[in-house]
């Protein structure tokens, strides 16, 4: 992801459970694929994720392998699962203006095939269990809209002192900007500076220090924003658990992730008392894709029927990230104004807009733009590499003979061990890397989250109820009011049916959160505003499973 002309974006981060929005830092994408969700078959999620210390389950493949040595036969399991995220906004410019918006998705949660080890001949012989998974770690499935009406500024107030900051530091001159409409325009420019140049979005201020401001800088504004975004974070898990005396078990997996993500942000906004310009949108487009490799080695010690103790540590993953981004604007001119661009323009720049799909117009000896062309960036690509957390569980589980088990986990999140980098220190973003890097020691903590479920059983029936609670991992509040508890709480509960042929398990969840999102800051704090939004979401997991 470049940042366009050099200059970074500043690293808000919004982040929701099992999807983001977020401003797209390398650091925020890093902890998009780095999040700790429940994962597995629908009766392992209903335990609230926690199986530190539990086994013969296809979900041990990619949590505690060590839980496959439990097994004595081989079992096939197929588990679809329906999630509903549901966000509700309210935008500080107009604070009594709910907005709600949501997504659906279906997909499967996961698949598997555990080859059983055989009872061995001799007591203390050794059992073990092969399996091959694949899961759905994340849905990044989202959508989310808010909107105000009299805001003080507007985002091009932002984009001004951006390029401000470019001029300073010598990334953009006044020939940089005219060559990139004789060369690049107007799906092509090298910069989101030059875009938003020649799209009259910010203007010459007279002030050699600041020389542009933003566009109708005395107008409130009507503003929305939207985002949405698709993709998967899931892995395919290659394990082998076993034991050698019905004691200790021991266990260790290949991990092989990929994700896909895909977003789209829209900013428009609407002047309440506009001179030349009605409004216009912001269009922001980014596809991020990677694959990687992790590993994971578990350990569950049963000193006796009624208890048993597991462990679980699992490496990061080291993802290859390939990425595109581009940005663009549509500018809405009032063509019975135009924008005025005097009694003597250039004529070479006039003629050029001209041929290049501006609409201008001459009145009364005086030259304006009527209508402006949509404006792009080009599309930028780049490739790099994001270190996800180091992970470690602990966990035990009380077992009640054949009635059931009370189980608890304690997970550890090293989010402040992520890292982005790239193998070429050359290239374009490599500085930015290097600064997420730094940002990511500053925003971040390490975790602890913390599991807790529970399994009655009745003859062939089971009920099950979980809950799961994630501690917040940033070191500093993004908005500012500093009332966002951006912890987040998952429940879960589920029935099972199961014979010595087959079961059936069916599981809900329930999932909540608080974030905020600053669209754009600006160098007087009182001048922009963020957006409180409140994440839930409801799903639903069927594990269909055969013993053989």
């Amino acid at each position: 992801m470049k940042i366009s002309s050099g200059f970074l974006a500043y690293f808000l981060v919004f982040a929701t459970f099992q999807s983001m929005a977020q401003d797209n830092s390398y650091e925020a994408l890093a902890k998009l694929f780095s999040q700790p969700a429940p994962t597995g078959t629908a009766r392992f999620q209903a335990l609230g994720g926690n199986h530190s210390a539990l086994g013969a389950d296809v979900s041990s493949a990619a949590g505690n392998p060590a839980g496959l040595g439990f097994y004595t036969r081989s079992e096939f399991s197929f588990t679809p699962a329906y999630q509903s995220l549901s966000n509700s906004s309210i935008y500080a410019v107009e604070p009594n203006r709910t907005t709600n918006a949501n997504v659906n998705n279906f997909n499967i949660a996961n698949i598997g095939v555990v080859f059983g080890g055989a009872e061995p001949q001799y007591r203390e012989g050794w059992r073990g269990s092969f399996a091959i998974t694949y899961s759905r770690q994340n849905t990044l499935y989202n959508n989310i809209n808010f909107s105000g009406n009299g805001a003080v500024s507007s985002i091009s107030d932002s984009y001004a002192e951006s390029v401000n900051r470019q001029v300073q530091d010598g990334f953009v001159t006044q020939n940089g900007l005219l060559n990139a409409l004789n060369n690049n325009a107007p799906n092509g420019f090298p910069g989101s500076a030059s875009m938003y140049y020649w799209g009259y979005l910010i203007t010459a201020a007279n002030n050699s220090n600041n020389p542009f401001i933003g566009v109708e800088p005395n107008a409130r504004v009507n503003q929305n924003f939207d985002f949405q975004s698709t993709g998967r974070t899931s892995q395919w898990t290659i394990s082998y658990g076993g034991t050698a005396n019905e004691k200790f078990y021991i266990g260790g997996s290949l991990g092989i992730p990929s994700y896909r993500y895909e977003t789209v942000k829209n900013f428009t906004e609407r002047f309440q008392a506009y001179q030349e310009i009605r409004g216009f949108t912001d269009t922001r487009i980014l596809t991020s894709s990677g694959s990687g490799i992790n590993l994971t080695v578990g350990a569950i010690y049963k000193p006796s029927d009624l208890i048993r103790f597991g462990l679980t540590i699992a490496t990061p993953t080291w993802y290859d990230v390939d990425e595109s981004s581009s940005s663009s604007v549509s500018v809405d001119v009032d063509e019975t104004k135009g924008i005025d661009l005097g009694t003597n323009p250039d004529r070479n720049i006039f003629n050029r807009l001209g041929a290049i799909g501006y609409k201008t117009a001459q009145r009364n000896n005086r030259f304006y733009i009527t209508s402006i062309p949509r404006l792009s960036t080009v599309t930028y690509e780049d490739n790099y590499q994001i270190r996800t957390p180091f992970k470690a569980s602990g966990g035990v589980a009380l077992f009640f003979k054949k009635k059931g088990f009370i189980s608890a986990d304690i997970e550890y999140v090293a989010y402040r061990g992520m890292n982005v980098s790239t193998a070429n220190p050359d290239s374009d973003i490599a500085e930015d890397l290097l600064n997420s890097t730094d940002n990511i020691k500053f925003f971040y903590n390490n975790v602890l989250n913390f599991k807790v479920g529970g399994e009655y059983r009745m003859g062939n029936v089971s009920l099950r109820g979980g809950v799961n609670y994630m501690q917040n991992p940033y070191s500093t509040n993004f908005d500012r009011s500093n009332t966002i508890d951006r912890s987040q709480m998952i429940y879960s509960a589920g029935i099972g049916y199961r014979t010595n042929a087959f079961y059936v398990d069916v599981t809900g969840m329930y999932g909540s959160t608080q974030q905020s999102f600053t669209p754009y800051r600006l160098a007087n704090t009182a001048d922009f505003a963020s957006a409180k939004i409140d994440n839930s979401y409801v799903k639903g997991l069927v594990s269909f499973g055969v013993f053989f």
